[in-house]
């Protein structure tokens, strides 16, 4: 039968099974139309002429971070500002600011030790002094001194940690000054001897030179 199918055939020699090839592989020449397949383009040169997005480089957002941090060391600043005015919104009432030079203590602290002084001048602003133990984070004294007042008062010696709060409308020694409430703490820790005291101006001033950073939870309540 096959020799019958080959001569209706016009005697043309079967394909051998597993010798098949691309039709008009062998009749191209060499790099003109093998298309996938030619050597040139077996490093996916085809890919050149796709479209690619284009990758930002970092320095382009930096052009944007200089001046939002040149203009944030403005209106921080400007925000505590804001609050020690009382010029946030707060709807509940206020009541009266205890009178300057009046302190609260721990029940604990021992009168022997109170050999030291304090002195505090504010700004127009009310003010809470407080010192802390630094190792504890135990509260040892807070202060009330009324805004653009002066005070000298009694304090224990030691070295401590001083906080400030500060603001207009009191809310009682829970919510200190309510959503008004500054609260701040100084760095450097304050040292009070027998024979020398230590205190704070809190008029703020180019040259100052006691640094305090704000602090972003609230001051413990005066229990």
């Amino acid at each position: 039968m096959r020799d019958r199918y080959r001569a209706r055939q016009g005697g043309k020699r079967e394909v051998p099974l597993g010798s098949a090839s691309w039709i008009g592989r062998a009749a191209q020449p060499a790099g003109s139309g093998g298309g996938w397949f030619e050597k040139k383009n077996r490093g996916h040169d085809y890919q050149r002429g796709r479209y690619r997005p284009r990758q930002s480089s970092p320095l382009r957002h930096a052009r944007w971070l200089i001046p939002i941090l040149c203009l944030l060391t403005y209106v921080i600043p400007m925000y505590f500002d804001a609050k020690r005015g009382g010029w946030l919104p707060d709807l509940m009432p206020g009541i009266p600011f205890p009178e300057s030079g009046s302190v609260t203590v721990p029940t604990h602290l021992s009168q022997k030790r109170i050999t030291s002084s304090l002195t505090v001048q504010t700004s127009d602003a009310n003010a809470v002094v407080q010192l802390f133990d630094p190792d504890t984070d135990e509260h040892v004294l807070s202060v009330y001194v009324a805004g653009n007042d002066h005070v000298v008062i009694p304090a224990p010696r030691g070295t401590f940690r001083m906080k400030i709060v500060e603001g207009r409308k009191w809310h009682g020694p829970t919510r200190y000054f309510g959503p008004n409430t500054q609260y701040e703490t100084v760095l450097k820790l304050m040292t009070f001897s027998k024979r020398m005291g230590n205190g704070i101006d809190l008029r703020r001033r180019v040259d100052g030179n006691l640094h305090t950073r704000p602090m972003i939870t609230n001051p413990e309540p005066l229990l």
